[in-house]
């Protein structure tokens, strides 16, 4: 698609979703998602110190893969 776009109109879906948020629909389900999750977080719990915010809720794609450990998983291995 950037290829058939001009410069200009690059830079006006630039702007336009610096004013307006994200034009990717996943990045918006994530956002309300976490929005969501922090507000029945903060209903529901009683926390000590600064409550939970949204952002605290949104995934982190550009952060390490977690290793996971082998065994004590349900591997289907009985033995």
């Amino acid at each position: 698609m950037l290829a058939r776009i001009s410069a200009r109109e690059l830079a006006a879906w630039q702007v336009f979703e610096r004013l307006t948020g994200p034009i990717d629909l996943r990045e918006r389900i994530d956002a309300a998602a976490a929005l969501i999750a922090e507000r029945i977080t903060n209903c529901l719990t009683e926390t000590k110190g600064e409550p939970p915010e949204a952002a605290d809720f949104m995934p982190r794609w550009d952060t390490q893969r977690i290793e996971w450990e082998q065994g004590g998983g349900d591997d289907g291995d009985d033995s």
